[in-house]
C-alpha cells in the first residue's frame, strides 16, 4: 500500500464522524453554504470511488464495506442538506421579489 493511500485513509478516519453531519452555517450566506455542500459532495464522490476500487482490488486495503456504506450514507445526507439550502434560497428570493 502506498503512503498516500494510508494518508487518505487516516484523513477519512479522522473526519468520518463529521461526514454525516451538516456543515456549521454560523455567519455564512446561503450561496457560500451551497458551495461548501457541493465541495463536500465532490470530496465524498472521490472518496466513494477510491473506497470502491480498494475494497474490490486484489491488494490489501484499509477500507471495507462498512466504510463504503458510511460514505454512501454521507452522500445521501449531504444531498438532503443541499436540497434544503436550495429551497431556503428559492424561498428567500421569492419573498424578496416584488410583484409589479
Amino acid at each position: 500500500m502506498r503512503t498516500n493511500d494510508q494518508t487518505d485513509y487516516a484523513t477519512y478516519k479522522e473526519i468520518m464522524g463529521e461526514l454525516l453531519g451538516p456543515i456549521q452555517a454560523v455567519d455564512l450566506d446561503v450561496d457560500t453554504l451551497k458551495r461548501l455542500y457541493e465541495s463536500k459532495l465532490v470530496y465524498l464522490e472521490n472518496l466513494r470511488v477510491k473506497c470502491f476500487y480498494e475494497i474490490n482490488a486484489n491488494c490489501q486495503s484499509h477500507f471495507d464495506v462498512d466504510d463504503y456504506e458510511l460514505i454512501l450514507h454521507a452522500v445521501k445526507e449531504t444531498n438532503r442538506h443541499l436540497c434544503e439550502i436550495v429551497l431556503i434560497a428559492i424561498t428567500g428570493n421569492l419573498k424578496n421579489r416584488k410583484i409589479s
